[in-house]
């Protein structure tokens, strides 16, 4: 990573800005799909909740009481990430145009408390243009469901705005930890509770890894007797949201719902912990995500290996070993964890990106800082490759996803012109030229528009029958049945 010539003539702005603007282009190109259909609507717990099939008629969100009915009913009978579910109940109503541009400023937020936690202070870039660089390349090719969990309003909600609400929590510790950061703060003790209740109650792996963390640098602190009583207090509100998350009435409710009412969409209970469940756990998320994810523990490697043989050169101390470390083993271990769900989508593993981008941005600073004058040609030629990917990935993704916007376009038109008739038949959305064979998680797969980012065959499945709900239809399907024991292989 050689900020000495081009980078250090690239204004950090630029850099940043030009991530953003690709950001916001592809959330604009994002549409409304899936569960936001369903979360427009008041949230009905008597009645099977939103997302069964076959429910009955709901009523649409139209105030923020409305949004507050909604998730009282929401956290008794389906689950517990309310923060995250009043987000996305708040945009669908006010409009998905405000979304892409709140989602991009938590984008942009995100990335620059990735950038300082990884060189230890709150400081500009301008510096570090090489750490900023590899912060966003981890994010960009490191997440192994991007669409999912960084574009979908839902699941942007459910990851991208928990992991930036985790990080900000954990940004004073960290800060605390690896630079002193001895000026009164007694400030932070009202900003840590709600910061700290947040946190915790947001997504289950990440909610449970930022307890973990928090309680590691919270050990190493008090062997240097260096707590504060904001530390205390953001802890104890950090625990308290996460036992509001994990000990939610609602979720074991929905096992029982989706179990009775939907077991093509859940594992049957005599699979449930049993050694079929953990192999398939293992090959269609674990082994997925970690593959994604590998690039990122070259510069721990590195780092470790330097260190052994020539600790003098470094300029890493202990503590940033330990930090290293610990956000390691937190990215790692948040994909073991769930080997242990029911339920194992391959976006749940965001956290482990976010928790490994910063072990792997914080290892690339400490490189770059004891790096000699002049790059090697190895470094060289590796810095292009993935320059040459990265425009590939991004080239690739446009297309696909212009591709998908400009079918839903063609679906509306279609759908305004026969708005009166008893049953619309769409053609389904299909993938340009299947290049998800080639970009994979980076952009839309045909398995998101099979499991959510598409209408179903059936007019009474969830995704069809709220669709036409939400623009006032009798009712619509796809042209396309979808083979359940085949895709669920």
């Amino acid at each position: 990573m050689n900020d000495r010539c081009f980078l250090q003539r690239l204004p950090w702005q630029v850099l940043l800005l030009a991530f953003a603007v690709l950001f916001l282009l592809r959330n604009m190109l994002t549409s409304l799909a899936g569960d936001d259909y369903s979360y427009a609507f008041i949230w009905d717990g008597e009645h099977w909740g939103n997302l069964m099939d076959g429910i009955g008629e709901r009523q649409r969100v139209e105030s923020i009481g409305d949004i507050l009915t909604s998730q009282w009913s929401h956290y008794l009978t389906w689950g517990g990430r309310t923060p995250s579910m009043i987000i996305i109940q708040l945009f669908v109503w006010i409009g998905k145009g405000w979304f892409n541009i709140a989602n991009t400023l938590v984008y942009v937020l995100l990335m620059l408390v990735l950038f300082w936690m990884a060189v230890g202070r709150i400081e500009s870039p301008a510096r570090h243009k090489g750490c900023l660089l590899w912060v966003l390349i981890s994010m960009l090719l490191g997440v192994a469901d991007y669409p999912s969990t960084m574009l979908w309003l839902t699941g942007a909600s459910v990851y991208l705005w928990t992991a930036l609400w985790q990080c900000l929590f954990l940004l004073p510790y960290v800060l605390r930890m690896r630079n002193g950061w001895n000026k009164e703060k007694r400030w932070l003790t009202y900003i840590m509770i709600p910061l700290g209740l947040l946190a915790g109650w947001s997504e289950e792996a990440g909610s449970l890894l930022t307890v973990l963390l928090t309680l590691a640098m919270l050990r190493t602190l008090r062997r240097q007797r260096r707590v504060e009583p904001w530390m205390r207090s953001g802890f104890a509100a950090l625990v308290v949201g996460c036992l509001l998350l994990m000990l939610c009435p609602g979720s074991f409710h929905r096992l029982w719902l989706m179990e009775e009412l939907a077991p093509e969409y859940s594992i049957p209970i005599e699979m449930l912990w049993s050694p079929q469940m953990f192999w398939n756990h293992f090959t269609s998320a674990f082994l997925p995500i970690i593959a994604m994810e590998s690039f990122l523990l070259v510069p721990v490697i590195v780092v470790e290996m330097r260190r052994r043989r020539t600790k003098a050169e470094m300029s890493c101390g202990g503590d940033e070993i330990f930090f290293i470390r610990c956000f390691t083993a937190a990215g790692l271990i948040v994909p073991v964890v769930m080997m242990l769900s029911p339920e194992y989508p391959i976006r749940t593993g965001f956290h482990s990106t976010v928790f490994l981008t910063v072990a792997s941005a914080t290892a690339v600073h400490t490189l770059v800082a004891s790096r000699p004058r002049r790059p090697s040609p190895w470094l060289v030629a590796g810095g292009a490759i993935l320059a040459v990917y990265c425009l590939l990935v991004v080239a690739g993704s446009l297309y696909i996803e212009q591709s998908i916007f400009r079918q839903n376009q063609q679906r509306m038109s279609l759908v305004e012109q026969h708005r009166g008739e008893e049953l619309i038949v769409v053609p389904a959305l299909r993938i340009p030229h299947r290049l998800d064979r080639f970009l994979g998680p980076h952009s839309i797969t045909d398995m998101h528009l099979i499991y959510g980012a598409d209408l179903e065959w059936k007019p009474t499945d969830n995704r069809s029958l709220m669709f036409a709900r939400y623009h006032g239809l009798k009712a619509i399907r796809t042209d396309r049945e979808v083979d359940w024991k085949k895709w669920g292989e």
